[in-house]
């Protein structure tokens, strides 16, 4: 089959900052602008926003999103819908975008053009009623769309659990980072523990800094290192100010360079209460970093416990504090599950290789057959 004119695309995220912006970025990034004519509609103040003014073959449309319900979703709807009726193809990132895409979709008889990725459902992050309330919508806009694309086998599992879709709308496609940005040779401090996260649930920072008090004396030169802003960093330096951990523990606020940073660390810390697939283990596993991460969502799917990270139980400082000091008392340890995680990353989770299973999800949506056969759609991931 020939394709006479570029499939027109259609992406819509809400979130400003950390993993849902930089995964849009490398998929639109990857894609083939010969094949597809990519519009990516996100606030003005999102990370993706600044981004893709690098990206020339992408136009950018600004979106009032917020995370909470607001009278300016209405506005937003009517923009989505302007903007579905011009798309061959729509794929809404996150809940709220998600939710409005497709419901912008259904409202013009266009569900059956309509792809979802979550990245971690709505209702993990409430409790009571309010998670039953985002379960329930979830539940409902999951009819109006073709394909539920999950980051993680576990994130599958808990929509089907809660009745959102059907099995065959799901496809799994796990995320993927680019390599070549932490390519850097690793010079790390022997005694440099590294937090990458937004501060602010489900990322659990409270419990790393309470590990390094649990280790303070073992380990006198032991220093904790907090990439990342967010609401709860009051918080966390009034936690660090009462363990008197000021000398141990350095908030460095939102950071551009974290391939640099990732360099000089002896391990990476993840202590999250859920996770669906988290770029920042994939990107410390990509520059060479051990990783030690609570056994939660997606994270076993993407660590292999003992080869390049330790996994511990969600909420346990004891289990945390013990896995930190096998990698700080074992250095030839750390080294050997650095290296095991590169090749792992290579193997199995670049952003080419994610885009390249998007792609294909892509061309089974625009053409409603097995992509095997298709050309270029199927293969329209640029090199």
């Amino acid at each position: 089959m020939k394709t006479h004119r570029r499939w027109r695309l259609l992406i819509a995220a809400q979130p400003v900052e950390a993993g849902v912006p930089r995964h849009v970025h490398d998929l639109v990034r990857h894609l083939d602008p010969a094949v597809y004519d990519v519009s990516v509609a996100c606030p003005t103040q999102s990370e993706l926003w600044r981004w893709l003014a690098d990206v020339p073959h992408v136009s950018r449309h600004a979106m009032v999103v917020h995370r909470e319900p607001t009278l300016w979703d209405a506005v937003s709807l009517s923009q989505l819908m302007r903007l579905i009726r011009g798309a061959d193809l729509v794929h809404a990132h996150s809940a709220k975008a998600g939710f409005l895409a497709r419901l912008g979709a259904t409202l013009q008889g266009d569900a059956h053009k309509c792809i979802f990725t979550p990245h971690g459902w709505s209702f993990w992050s409430a409790d009571g009623r309010r998670a039953r309330l985002y379960a329930g919508l979830e539940r409902a806009s999951a009819r109006w769309c073709r394909s539920i694309v999950t980051v993680s086998e576990h994130e599958r599992r808990a929509g089907l659990a809660e009745g959102i879709g059907r099995p065959h709308q799901y496809r799994v496609i796990r995320n993927g980072i680019d390599p070549d940005r932490f390519s850097l040779e690793p010079a790390p401090e022997t005694m440099r523990v590294l937090l990458v996260c937004r501060l602010a649930p489900p990322k659990r920072p409270d419990l790393v800094v309470r590990a390094v008090d649990r280790l303070r004396r073992r380990f006198p030169n032991l220093e904790l290192h907090i990439a990342g802003d967010g609401p709860d960093r009051p918080a966390i330096a009034r936690l660090v100010d009462a363990l008197a951990l000021n000398d141990r523990v350095t908030l460095l606020g939102k950071r551009d360079d974290v391939p640099a940073l990732l360099a000089r660390a002896a391990c990476v810390a993840l202590a999250s209460d859920y996770e669906a697939c988290p770029l920042t283990l994939l990107e410390a596993k990509a520059a060479g970093v051990p990783v030690v991460a609570t056994a939660v969502g997606g994270i076993p799917e993407i660590v292999d416990d003992g080869v390049d990270g330790l996994l511990v139980a969600p909420g346990s400082v004891d289990g945390f504090a013990a896995a930190l000091a096998r990698l700080l008392d074992q250095p030839s340890l750390a080294r050997a599950m650095g290296a095991a995680g590169r090749r792992n990353v290579l193997a199995r989770n670049t952003s080419a290789a994610m885009v390249r299973e998007v792609a294909t999800l892509y061309s089974e949506a625009l053409v409603g057959r097995d992509a095997s056969t298709l050309a270029p759609a199927a293969a329209s991931v640029s090199r």
